[in-house]
């Protein structure tokens, strides 16, 4: 190995030190994203969308409600079309009260209810007073107390017109609490 004469030495440690300056300064390129990767941007809407239970490619809500009304029709062994109409529009209304799979338990609140689960969240949040907190409190129990209601009668109109094969399959569905 042959050694670097003394005078060129430093004029390579001082071009290095040049590069390695020009290099530290030199604004931050973005990387492009890889092939195949989903960027943050991408990343962020499918969290929003699966939260949200926002549509997703080749789901249909509507047909898939159908589907599960036409399992619990043949489950039911429901064949006059007279008959499934009635069953088929109390089912709805059990669903429109907040009842279904899971039961009332497991609703999710709608409209007014959120809205008054919003305000005391937000009551709690900016640490209001205890007599406002009192209040939206109880506004939000009056809700529950009147969704718990409405679906009660929606499940006692939906129970009226079942027999009792019919109602095991909807208690077994979600749709009813079992009655003793």
């Amino acid at each position: 190995m042959r050694a670097l004469p003394p005078t060129r030495f430093p004029a390579r440690r001082a071009l290095l030190a040049a590069l390695t300056v020009l290099v530290a300064v030199s604004p931050a390129q973005e990387k492009p994203p890889k092939a195949g990767k989903p960027d943050r941007e991408e990343k962020a809407e499918a969290r929003e969308m699966k939260r949200t239970g926002g549509d997703k490619p080749g789901r249909d809500p509507g047909a898939e409600a159908a589907r599960v009304l036409t399992r619990l029709r043949e489950a039911m062994r429901v064949t006059d079309e007279a008959e499934w109409a009635v069953i088929s529009a109390r089912i709805a209304a059990v669903h429109a009260a907040g009842g279904g799979a899971g039961g009332k338990d497991k609703a999710k609140p709608a409209g007014a209810e959120r809205a008054a689960q919003d305000a005391l969240r937000t009551a709690v949040r900016d640490g209001l007073p205890e007599a406002e907190l009192r209040l939206r409190l109880e506004r939000l129990a009056g809700l529950q107390r009147e969704r718990g209601a409405t679906l009660e009668r929606a499940r006692a109109e939906l129970r009226a017109v079942l027999t009792v094969r019919q109602e095991a399959v909807a208690v077994l569905a979600g749709l009813l609490d079992p009655t003793p």
